[in-house]
């Protein structure tokens, strides 16, 4: 007797299942066990799907604008102010008039009903060449739904965004921030329209197609609708042209990777006009800056370098597996019989010498004041600057590897340009913290402080670069004592380099 057929393979009896073929099995007068499951759908109306990782990535850039407690929120300032200004905010009763966190609020509150598939769309309409998408087919429970899609098209944003995520997110992020807008304004404004928008994205609408297309006339086609939606076009456009004009494409690429988490998301959302703005002047302060500080910056990465040059890894490989082949040298003056019995035991000695550098940076505010030269428009160039001039250099060279930034507290920072070129002064100093940082990464590392600290700690991996009017005589005798008689510390004052004696001070 024939064994019944068994299903061993999952995906196997999904499509059994699927297609029905398994209800059999069961006798229950509603079809079965199987005829209970809801294959689940995504409720995108484009494909293809966005990756899980970069939802988040775009959740978190959108999120970080529209949310009431972010930080990133002058936008939605203009556009309350300018709602303010219209004569619908007239007409509101004064009980009902809102206040600009009521409205931040409501905008927020807004953002968490609105359909998260739908910002997603918007990405893969600006992400994708057209011929990539699928669309699903338009149905009365959708139809709301496509009306706002509709609204996203934009032809130069289009162009500019194609297969480049970060800046499809950018049009995304400001594509959202005027769904959201228009719409809490006709909460206070229209509250009844508002509601029926609300029910067709819901796709629960209980009212006829034309009764949508009347709401949504409201919503999207007055003036002051109209001049939003250029507003905010006009914004991402000039964003992602600025990017272009400033930023590497890896670079631009980092910051939409980075935004898988909250802060990167925070950082992402800031980026616009008047960031990139900021930005642009900052990269060229540094230019400016490393111009003028060209020949006293190589001096202190060839003393720095020297010293750790010297530090080298040691190592041993087998001839015939060694990187080099110095080893033959010594193995053709080998008797012929020592060649055949010792081959595989001879050994090459490799030495390579420690590449890129941590650079730990002092933010504490003295650090603002001038480091004594002045950039070639007879501006003078702060410690800060002189900083990040030094960073972009090892940047350019390949030897920059982590960057720190310390006051009285240590924060990785990243090792971009962009971030570099913002990088601003704050706080204290505790120069203790580093050198415990440099000890426990048992890297290679520049530390550049105007020296207004004690120092407890002593590292054979740290190299001090002191700014205009630094004095060591604050660190532990002991310590100062190591650094100087190992060479390990020097002092900028804006015209030489001099080395630091035993006591702390710069050697006359």
């Amino acid at each position: 007797m024939a064994n019944a057929k068994q299903y061993k393979n999952v995906y196997t009896i999904l499509e059994k299942v699927k297609k029905g073929e398994i209800q059999s099995h069961y006798n229950n007068e509603d079809g079965g066990l199987f005829s209970k499951l809801n294959f689940y759908k995504k409720a995108d109306l484009i494909k293809p799907y966005v990756h899980y990782i970069d939802e988040r990535k775009i959740d978190n850039i959108v999120g970080s604008q529209v949310r009431a407690y972010s930080n990133n929120q002058k936008k939605i300032q203009e556009e309350y102010n300018n709602f303010s200004k219209t004569a619908a905010f007239a007409r509101i009763p004064d009980d009902k008039k809102p206040d600009y966190a009521a409205f931040a609020s409501k905008l927020s509150e807004n953002y968490n009903k609105f359909p998260s598939h739908l910002k997603y769309d918007v990405f893969k309409m600006y992400y994708n060449k057209m011929e990539k998408l699928e669309f699903e087919e338009r149905d009365d429970k959708n139809y709301t739904k496509y009306k706002f899609l509709e609204k996203a098209s934009n032809p130069v944003g289009k162009i500019m965004t194609e297969n480049a995520n970060f800046k499809s997110s950018i049009f995304t992020r400001n594509m959202m921030m005027y769904y959201l807008l228009q719409l809490t304004q006709m909460e206070y404004v229209d509250p009844d329209s508002k509601n029926d928008i609300e029910k067709g994205l819901n796709g629960n609408s209980d009212f006829d197609n034309d009764g949508v297309d009347k709401a949504l006339d409201k919503l999207f086609n007055g003036q002051t609708s109209k001049n939003m939606l250029e507003r905010m076009m006009k914004d991402a456009q000039e964003t992602c042209k600025m990017m272009d004009d400033n930023l590497e494409q890896d670079v631009q690429e980092k910051l939409f990777q980075d935004a898988n988490t909250a802060q990167g998301g925070e950082e992402a959302a800031k980026v616009s006009p008047d960031y990139m703005r900021k930005v642009e002047a900052r990269l060229a302060k540094i230019k400016l800056s490393t111009g003028s500080l060209k020949e006293k910056i190589k001096k202190l990465l060839d003393k720095s370098a020297s010293y750790f040059s010297s530090r080298q890894i040691v190592k041993y490989d087998d001839l015939f597996n060694a990187d080099n082949i110095s080893g033959l040298e010594d193995y053709i003056f080998l008797h012929p019989r020592l060649r055949k019995v010792f081959a595989e035991d001879l050994m090459v000695k490799e030495t390579k010498s420690v590449g890129k550098i941590d650079v730990y940076v002092d933010i504490s505010g003295s650090m603002s004041s001038t480091c004594g030269v002045q950039d070639v428009d007879g501006n003078n160039i702060s410690k800060i600057d002189f900083s990040k001039s030094l960073l972009a250099k090892l940047k350019e060279m390949n030897m920059l590897n982590d960057i720190y930034l310390f006051d009285t507290r240590l924060v990785k920072s990243k090792n971009d340009l962009v971030s570099i070129s913002m990088i601003d002064t704050c706080g204290g100093t505790n120069i203790d913290v580093a050198i415990n940082s440099i000890v426990k990464n048992d890297m290679n590392a520049l530390v550049i402080t105007d020296a207004e600290d004690r120092c407890h700690v002593y590292s054979e991996k740290a190299f001090f670069i002191g700014v205009e009017g630094s004095s060591f005589n604050h660190f532990d005798s002991d310590v100062i004592e190591k650094y100087s008689n190992r060479n390990q510390v020097v002092v900028f004052n804006g015209t030489r380099i001099d080395k630091v004696n035993t006591d702390g001070y710069i050697m006359s």
